[in-house]
């Protein structure tokens, strides 16, 4: 397939993108999510009869998916599918480099970026890029960076799927100051090229006119080609970075839908199907309360022929009337109260409101402990549904986890680990990177719970093993218990196996006299 590479061409397609998502309503519908999530509920409605109140029910919903399915720390493990000579030193060695580059690219905060993305405006995206600018304490310098995208930024090549690694195409549009793309274009220009053609388009929603005026929208246009994936970067009228391939085996994009829709790259989300009800429930509640403020207080009626000044209630005033003082015609009114069924009415609409997006009362943790055993068994069948948001979620934490392994591939080189060897010995080895990419990178990438716990239940195995006495060497016992359930476990076995030199040397003193 031949591709038209030309800035025109490559904004062609950008504005193709466009079009599908106004034909499905995403612009309006991700604003609108997103109005009603942060409490701008009433935005654009002219009220003059009442105070419009809020009572968000759609925020509370969000904050509970998002908190339930990032409440376990999901970890991450890779190993070759061959367990051969080196199996175990690489397995170590990644290890590191995994804990290192999430640490430094805060994927973990940035993940719950993406689900809350995703609950609310229906798709969460990653897009990954290697920096080669940061500092590692290592003579190779550069990490992995990781960009959360909105989904109204990210243009698939075949609209009707949201598969990232069948795609002819992926689009990412960045709004970017023009100087810096200026100063961009000038570090990658050839001969012939436009840095004055680089111009503020205009676009952008949500900016002030002065933002517009400086920012322009980069197209970051990658796909496969033989040998890698080609990136390449324009605007409207310029092209800020030539097509060049990287060895990548797979796209840097890691894509999440929080329902997915038949035939479409977007999926829905669970704030759409809801926000007539919050209207609703704002509305009744509004009405109620306006309602009680006028109604629920006493009030005085008095006859005007009585009183042709008027009656003051005010403490101490004297109050001219006309006639006899004793005979004023005087009274206070209350009018009949408000029916219990707008109550009754409200409570149930914002409890099945919640309910049927996934929040009951147990789950919130509004309900009496007497009984705990049923409590947990509500839980478990109110977030049940759930279940399939979150194998969706750790299907995109594995996504980016093997786009981590091909960024590293391509890009880490050399590097130096500290490992321990299978006697319990530190020692530090040069493990080259390159041997990741192509047909060796054969990995098993765990992710989930059970990754989690089988960590916990390696360390309750390994001390029963020691309790029983099959595990004898404390050498060995900590060599088996993970890293990061033991602060100083290296110095304290460096400690232990100094111990056991000394006493060995002692030993064959004694035989020796």
């Amino acid at each position: 397939m031949k591709h038209d590479l030309t800035p025109a061409a490559v904004w062609r397609e950008y504005e193709r993108g466009q079009d599908y998502k106004r034909s499905i309503g995403l612009y309006g519908q991700v604003k609108k999510n997103e109005d009603f999530v942060q409490g701008r509920q009433w935005e654009g409605l002219r009220v003059s009869t009442l105070d419009p109140l809020i009572f968000n029910v759609l925020r509370r919903c969000v904050n509970l998916f998002v908190a339930m399915l990032v409440s376990d720390d999901v970890a991450v493990s890779a190993a070759p599918f061959e367990r051969g000579k080196g199996a175990e030193q690489t397995e170590a060695v990644l290890e590191q480099a995994f804990a290192s580059a999430m640490e430094r690219s805060k994927v973990k905060t940035l993940s719950r970026m993406a689900l809350r993305n995703a609950c609310v405006d229906g798709d969460g995206c990653f897009y990954m890029h290697f920096d080669p600018e940061i500092e590692t304490g290592q003579d190779a310098k550069g990490d992995i960076q990781v960009d959360c995208i909105d989904n109204t930024n990210v243009y698939f090549g075949n609209t009707a799927s949201d598969e990232v690694e069948r795609q002819p195409y992926i689009l990412i549009a960045l709004r970017r100051d023009v100087d810096e793309v200026k100063m961009e274009a000038l570090q990658n220009r050839r001969p012939g090229a436009d840095i004055n053609a680089i111009l503020p388009d205009g676009e952008g929603e949500g900016m002030t006119p002065h933002e517009k005026d400086r920012r322009v929208t980069v197209l970051l246009r990658m796909r496969k080609v033989p040998g890698g994936i080609a990136f390449q970067k324009t605007t409207r009228h310029a092209t800020v970075m030539r097509e060049k391939v990287l060895p990548y085996s797979r796209y840097p994009v890691a894509y999440l839908s929080w329902d997915r829709v038949k035939n479409s790259c977007h999926g829905v989300s669970p704030v759409t199907e809801a926000i007539p009800n919050q209207i609703a429930i704002n509305k009744l509640y509004s009405m109620y309360v306006q309602c009680i403020k006028q109604v629920a207080f006493p009030k005085i009626i008095y006859d005007m022929t009585r009183f042709p000044n008027g009656y003051s209630s005010e403490i101490g005033k004297a109050v001219g009337m006309r006639g006899n003082p004793n005979e004023a015609f005087l009274s206070a009114f209350k009018a009949p109260d408000i029916s219990g069924q707008v109550l009754a009415v409200l409570k149930q609409m914002m409890s099945d409101t919640m309910e049927l997006m996934g929040a009951s009362d147990a789950v919130l943790g509004n309900v009496t402990p007497t009984n705990t055993s049923a409590i947990v068994a509500v839980q478990k069948a109110t977030a049940a549904p759930l279940e399939l948001v979150r194998l969706e979620f750790y299907r995109f934490i594995e996504d980016w986890a093997r786009s981590f392994l091909d960024l590293m591939g391509a890009h880490y080189g050399v590097r130096s680990y500290t490992i321990t060897d299978g006697e319990g010995k530190e020692k530090t080895v040069a493990f080259d990177f390159a041997t990741l990419r192509g047909g060796e990178m054969r990995l098993n990438v765990e992710v989930g719970e059970a990754s989690y716990w089988s960590e916990t239940v390696q360390t309750v195995t390994n001390d029963h093993l020691l309790e029983t006495g099959v595990i004898a060497d404390p050498l060995l016992y900590l060599q088996n218990v993970p890293d990061q359930h033991m602060k100083g476990k290296r110095g304290l076995m460096r400690a232990l196996r100094k111990q056991k030199e000394e006493n060995h040397g002692t030993e064959e003193t004694g035989q020796s006299v």
